[in-house]
């Protein structure tokens, strides 16, 4: 859904969106319904503060054992969206402060509700899937999950490149 900054009333806007069109489905599969609260307040003629919230579940696949885990997605976000000026926008992006952190520069005066829930849905997984913390992986020379139990490798044991080292240091 897009809604032009002049639509927006002084008083600002609420919607509630339940709709998962903007899901992007063929690179994440959801798993619970989409759940999601945004506000739109004019603040000037070029920007638009948003707060909202995002609730939803996402199936990933562990990096360490390859097994689908379920992944719960809940995200309240803040976010300023700013025309971007049309002289000297570089120099602004040199001397950002942090209040400017949030700070989105769009091309037009147009707030795409879809684009800002997929980005912040992107923005909150996790730089590594992993299914558990005490998740331990594939065994590297069988294949086997060593969660549902242990395999029958024999375990490599590689002298060190500094075992001669320590031989030195004992005499």
């Amino acid at each position: 859904m897009k809604i032009a900054f002049a639509e927006i009333p002084r008083t600002g806007n609420r919607y509630i969106i339940n709709d998962d069109t903007w899901f992007p489905e063929p690179e994440l599969r959801r798993t619970a319904p989409v759940q999601a609260e945004l506000v739109l307040n004019r603040k000037g003629e070029d920007r638009v503060e948003v707060q909202g919230v995002l609730h939803t579940g996402t199936r990933l696949v562990c990096d360490r054992c390859l097994v689908d885990y379920d992944f719960a997605v809940d995200v309240d976000f803040h976010l300023l969206l700013e025309i971007q000026p049309d002289e000297n926008w570089n120099l602004k992006e040199l001397e950002c402060s942090e209040a400017d952190l949030d700070t989105v520069l769009l091309t037009e005066p147009v707030v795409d509700l879809g684009d800002i829930l997929r980005q912040q849905l992107y923005l909150s997984l996790p730089d590594k899937f992993i299914c558990s913390p005490n998740c331990r992986g594939l065994c590297p020379h069988c294949g086997l999950d060593l969660n549902t139990g242990d395999c029958s490798c024999v375990a490599e044991t590689k002298e060190s490149p500094f075992a001669v080292l320590a031989m030195l240091n004992k005499k």
